[in-house]
């Protein structure tokens, strides 16, 4: 993996509450997070967090409260509450039926592939008889539970890999652009001849499975109980899924009834190999290179990429000799983006001259003079944002090639538009563009100049773009084989 995981393994702490009692009610636990006791708070805290979207507004209460202690507790619990809420809106999956009775697997998987938008290819050498007929007919399912009953009635399993094979690049003049990596929920899902079921978590948009025990990405440092297990986290189409922030571990149960937990995080990223290249960027980013010591037309760029639905997670598992987890259950924390946002707005940026103003995602905008001439009033801005170069070398999506990815998702560039005092958009006479990057070797900044008739400055500017928003995915798993 290119990318660090933080992976966080925290097990619940017990409330007290006996077996069979009913839980206290939201406004009973908030009213101890103030308590004299460490203990009582400590369990209160967990058990608002257990509580689900019924205690929030108990916590909206508690942030208003007198005590300190009090909001300081209740305001980690609520914005908590508050995203597993939203991200239960945002990865509601679709469903889907089906029926198809004895049709050629070919045309059943077209059909499929079609309906679901999902990128499922048949491996022909692995295939016995791609000639063979499909019957299933279901009710409405999530997508992944309808990939699970397609693949169970054709006779089919997923074939997971730890690096996928990129396209040759295409020459262009005397440099090879390297082919653009395939995104998490662009990635191909490789079926062959088989059956059995992995486990995992298929009730959202987004599938949380750990791979096969022989998965070669999984790591074992005998003896030690120190286990690296790699998730396949696959989105569904459509998400805007931009890459998998942190798993966080809350319970590890192995075969013989002990507790573990997460591990730390380790990089697992291999140094460049500088030799005969030419290397620039900013510091701290893995910069991009590209080779002039090779003969002209020859294959400059890598030829595999890592499997971007594959995550490593470290775990601490007590009993060093386990062959299985007998209870697994934590998040998936993963940064979606959402397009068209409005990200920064500015009322009356006459009086905001040199001033910066700070959105989400690292976007910045400064209004850095504003001039008035006898016929015309002229405005100049600034709009700072991350660079493609550096998100998609941070994310180890540009292979060793000169060119970063294609920009994905709409509107990922930010852009800035004006409003009149009455909210209505206003007409720029004449604009100038120049973009510069940052000092910082991470971000561009675009410079706008924009002229107006006299009388018609901004009373208003919104800069509009794509805004990154974490969500997470639950999964709780049973008898998980380990590698």
């Amino acid at each position: 993996m290119r990318r660090l995981l933080a992976t966080v393994g925290a097990l619940g702490l017990a409330v007290g509450v006996l077996a069979g009692e009913p839980a206290p009610e939201p406004a009973v636990l908030v009213a101890k997070l103030g308590s004299d006791d460490f203990r009582e708070r400590e369990a209160a805290v967990a058990a608002l967090g257990r509580a689900g979207p019924a205690a929030i507004p108990a916590l909206r209460q508690a942030m208003k409260a007198s005590d300190p202690e009090v909001r300081h507790r209740a305001g980690p619990i609520l914005q908590k509450l508050h995203r597993a809420a939203d991200s239960a809106d945002r990865l509601a999956p679709k469903t889907f039926a089906l029926n198809y009775k004895a049709v050629p697997l070919g045309s059943a998987l077209n059909d499929f592939k079609t309906r679901t938008g999902l990128n499922v290819v048949l491996d022909a050498d692995r295939i016995a008889d791609p000639l063979r007929t499909v019957t299933v007919v279901t009710g409405e399912l999530p997508l992944w539970e309808a990939l699970d009953a397609f693949c169970a009635a054709a006779g089919l399993r997923e074939a997971f890999a730890t690096e996928l094979e990129l396209p040759k690049a295409q020459l262009a003049g005397r440099y090879a652009l390297p082919p653009t990596p395939p995104t998490a929920d662009a990635a191909p899902l490789t079926l062959i001849d088989g059956k059995g079921r992995v486990p995992g978590a298929r009730s959202s948009a987004v599938r949380v499975l750990v791979l096969p025990a022989a998965f070669p990405g999984h790591r074992v440092t005998l003896g030690t109980g120190e286990t690296t297990l790699c998730l396949d986290v696959a989105p569904a189409p459509g998400l805007n899924w931009q890459e998998v922030a942190a798993v966080k571990i809350t319970k590890l149960i192995d075969d013989a009834g002990r507790v573990g937990s997460g591990a730390a995080a380790k990089s697992d990223d291999e140094p460049l190999d500088l030799e005969g290249v030419v290397v620039w960027g900013g510091p701290g980013v893995k910069q991009g290179f590209a080779r002039f010591d090779r003969p002209f037309g020859a294959q400059p760029h890598a030829n595999t990429v890592p499997n971007p639905r594959v995550v490593a997670v470290p775990l601490k598992i007590a009993t060093p000799h386990a062959k299985r987890l007998k209870r697994l259950e934590g998040l998936v924390l993963g940064e979606i983006a959402l397009p068209n946002q409005a990200l920064i707005t500015v009322t009356d940026p006459a009086k905001h001259v040199g001033k910066s103003f700070d959105g989400p995602g690292r976007v910045s905008f400064a209004v850095t003079s504003i001039t008035e001439g006898k016929d015309f009033t002229t405005v100049r801005f600034t709009v700072r944002y991350p660079s493609p170069w550096s998100v998609s070398a941070r994310r180890g999506q540009n292979p060793g090639g000169l060119w970063p990815e294609a920009p994905r998702g709409a509107n990922q560039t930010p852009i800035a538009d004006v409003f009149d005092a009455a909210g209505k958009p206003i007409m720029v006479s004449t604009t100038n563009h120049q973009s510069t990057a940052g000092e910082d070797g991470q971000t561009l900044l675009d410079h706008r100049t924009w002229t107006f008739h006299k009388g018609r400055a901004p009373a208003k500017v919104v800069v509009t773009g794509s805004r990154p928003v974490i969500v997470e995915v639950p999964f709780a798993l049973d008898d998980v084989p380990l590698p």
